[in-house]
Formats: structure tokens, C-alpha cells, sequence
């Protein structure tokens, strides 16, 4: 029987293109189920609404000269790191193209696949299978997927040829964690190249003091923000932290007057100090996690990444034409989540899809209820699916810093 779409032919065009939450090329006055902004759908906190609503508005005629010593003051003792180690931002991104900038590109390698940004701001790329990209920009996933052990040998690999290696980890669209001990290890045997971690994740984990900020090395950049597990990405707040004093200054010669504004000092600090809500809510989004992992799997199978440590899943499907289908019937059935077409340098085509509240559970699960029984399998006559497809968290030695990854 033909399916009749509910919303236009059009509606879904360049969805692949767009970042997590903008819904604007979907129909208006639906009820939308935003499963591709990587927020916390429990955010923002109680106290954000406070200082809202207590907002003098008078304080907004001026510059806002204190917004980012408040900031800094808060997230340093939020991250337990010195102040005079961390620059503020308007969040992750303005660090990311910061950096780009005081970064050569020929020195400089991102571990793909990886986020949107970072993959545009910087142009080499490390793929899985030593290829320049995680699914060679054709849109079809027809390279080794990616795992925890590729991930690290990779690092491993660029740190001894780049003088700067990016990543993202927890990894971003996957839910790979390369443990710190690991990073760590790698950095102290390349002690002339910065590992620059891009950490928007971090805060998800079970165990949120698991930061490279905590490394103690001077060849290490973290970026970090609260925007995610707070639930505020509407306003941009952000961090860069190193010990090299050096690189620091350099960012911060290229950062505008005033990087914050009233508001978003203000509506951030005021989450930071919410850390019950936000370990409550992170307990919960990680349990949530964990089942809607059982549902995707029952419904893809081993394309799932499971395991991952984060709130949200990573579902791998053949190419892009697959990836849009699913994409579509997800979003007819109420549901919108990330899509990655792998039709672009540094990217596999799949789904990301973020964990929702307890109550949400529901029409997630009504909505994959709704997909064929296995959307991963291909219609009669096309190729089978012959390569291997490493379990992300299997345990598995990863070579010393004196061996050849090949």
C-alpha cells in the first residue's frame, strides 16, 4: 500500500543540512517532538525562571562590563579550575572559530566523524579507516565503523604528524568516550602537539568529573558550556580552558569586547548553581537513555551504538536515502531528529536521537512502533551488508605510543 505523507513533498528538503532543533522547514502548528536539540528536556532550571522574571530592566542601558567576570567566577567553581585558566565565550562554536583561526590548517586534524562546526572550521580530517572523512562524503556508510579503539588509535596517530588533533569526546554524533586515561597517556608521549577536546557532553556522564580539565598537562585545550545539561542553548555560553599561557592569550586577542551579554550571565550563572536539579535530571535522562536504546535496538538492531555513556543514541543506516526515509516517517509520526545524510566530509549518514523526558517515552516509543520491523534491512535485490560492525565499548588493548597504527 502507498504511504500518504502528511506533510508536503518539500517539507523534509534539506533537513540533513540543518543543525539539531531548527524545525523551520517543517510545517507550522504541528505538536513536534524535538529529539535533535541535545539539550536537557527537563531544563532550564527553577532559578532561571527566578532571575528572569527579577530581570531589572534598566540594567540592560549599558555595557555589561561584570557579565563575564560573573560567568567566569561561576563556571570556574562549577568546573573546580583556577579563573585565570579559563577564557568565556559565546559558547563552544565562537572557541571552535577562534581556533581555527590561531591553528594552521596544515597542522591541524579533526578526529571524524565529528560536530558540524568543527568539521567546517577545520578542514583535514581523520575518518575511520585512515580516510579523510567517516563515510567519504558519498553518503553511503561503505567504511569501517567508527568504535572507542579506532577513535583512540586515530588520536594516537595524528598527535605524532599534527601539532594540533581535535575532538570531540564525549563524541558528537556518536556517543563515543575515549577514556581520559587514555588522552592522557597519548598527550604525555606527544608533549610538542595540544589535543584540543571539545567536551559540550561531558556533563551527561554518570561520572561528570571525568574532564580533561583535570589532566594537569599544558598540551590540552577543553572547551566546555552549560548550555546542555541546563537546558538554556538559547542564551551562548561557553568556556576554553588550558594551562598554556601562550595559546590563551592568543584566543584571547581575537575575542570581541564584551563576549557576553547581561542575560546570558545572568540566566547562566543562575543555573550553575542548580546542581541537584541538574544531577537529578542527568539521572534520570541517562535512565531514559537507556531504554529508549532497547527500543531503537529492537527496531534497528546492531546499527544502534549502544552503550554510550550520554543521554542521546546514534542510529547508522546505509546511505542517505535510507537516512531520509526513516527521517520522514519519524517526523510524520509527531518525532524530529538529527539527520546526517554522510553526503559531507567528516560525516556517516544515521540519526541521532536524544533522550526525552520519562513522560515523552511514550510517543517515542509510538513512533518507531509505526517504522517497518527492520528499517535497516535492504529491499530484496540490493547488496548485503558484508563488513564487521565493532561493538563501540568491547574491551580491546590499544597500542602503545612506540607502535605504527597502520
Amino acid at each position: 500500500m502507498t504511504r500518504t505523507p502528511v506533510s508536503p513533498p518539500d517539507a523534509f528538503a534539506g533537513a540533513a543540512e540543518r543543525q539539531g532543533g531548527d524545525l523551520r522547514h517543517l510545517p507550522s502548528g504541528r505538536d513536534l517532538l524535538d529529539l535533535g536539540t541535545c539539550v536537557n528536556r527537563y531544563g532550564p532550571p527553577p532559578a532561571v525562571e527566578k532571575v528572569l522574571a527579577d530581570v531589572d530592566a534598566r540594567a540592560l542601558r549599558t555595557h555589561p562590563y561584570d557579565a563575564s567576570e560573573q560567568f567566569t567566577a561561576a563556571y570556574a567553581r562549577y568546573l573546580d579550575v583556577a579563573p585565570d585558566e579559563l577564557l568565556v565565550g559565546r559558547g563552544i562554536t565562537e572557541f571552535l572559530t577562534v581556533l581555527a583561526q590561531v591553528c594552521t590548517p596544515e597542522d591541524s586534524v579533526v578526529i571524524t566523524p565529528d560536530y558540524t562546526d568543527t568539521i567546517r572550521l577545520f578542514p583535514r580530517h581523520l575518518g575511520p579507516g585512515g580516510g579523510s572523512g567517516a563515510g567519504s562524503g558519498t553518503g553511503r556508510n561503505d567504511v569501517v565503523r567508527d568504535s572507542v579503539r579506532g577513535r583512540t588509535e586515530r588520536v594516537a596517530a595524528a598527535m605524532r604528524e599534527r601539532r594540533f588533533v581535535v575532538l570531540s569526546n564525549p563524541n558528537n554524533p556518536l556517543g563515543l568516550y575515549i577514556p581520559r586515561s587514555d588522552l592522557v597517556r597519548i598527550c604525555r608521549a606527544n608533549p610538542g602537539a595540544t589535543l584540543i577536546v571539545d567536551e559540550a557532553y561531558a556533563d551527561f556522564m554518570a561520572d561528570a568529573t571525568l574532564s580533561m580539565t583535570r589532566c594537569g598537562l599544558d598540551n590540552v585545550v577543553v572547551l566546555q558550556s552549560p548550555n546542555k545539561l541546563f537546558g538554556i542553548a538559547g542564551v551562548r555560553t561557553g568556556a576554553l580552558w588550558t594551562r598554556n599561557d601562550a595559546l590563551r592569550e592568543a584566543v584571547r586577542r581575537r575575542l570581541p569586547n564584551w563576549p557576553l551579554s547581561y542575560l546570558d550571565a545572568a540566566v547562566a550563572t543562575a543555573a550553575l548553581g542548580e546542581r541537584s536539579w541538574a544531577a537529578e535530571t542527568r539521572t534520570r535522562l541517562l535512565d531514559a537513555g537507556r531504554r529508549m536504546e532497547g527500543l531503537l535496538c529492537e527496531r534497528f538492531g546492531d546499527a544502534v551504538v549502544t552503550g554510550a555513556p550520554v543521554h542521546f543514541r546514534f542510529v547508522h543506516t546505509d546511505d542517505a536515502q535510507q537516512a531520509h526515509e526513516v527521517y520522514e516517517r519519524l517526523a510524520e509520526a509527531g518525532v524530529v531528529v538529527r539527520i546526517f545524510s554522510g553526503t559531507s566530509p567528516g560525516r556517516a549518514p544515521g540519526l541521532r536521537i536524544v533522550a526525552p523526558t520519562d513522560h515523552e517515552m511514550s510517543r517515542v516509543a509510538d513512533a518507531l512502533s509505526r517504522l517497518p520491523e527492520h528499517p535497516s534491512e535492504r529491499p530484496a535485490g540490493s547488496p548485503a551488508r558484508t563488513r564487521p560492525i565493532p561493538a563501540p565499548y568491547a574491551e580491546a588493548p590499544i597500542p602503545s605510543e612506540t607502535s605504527r597504527v597502520r
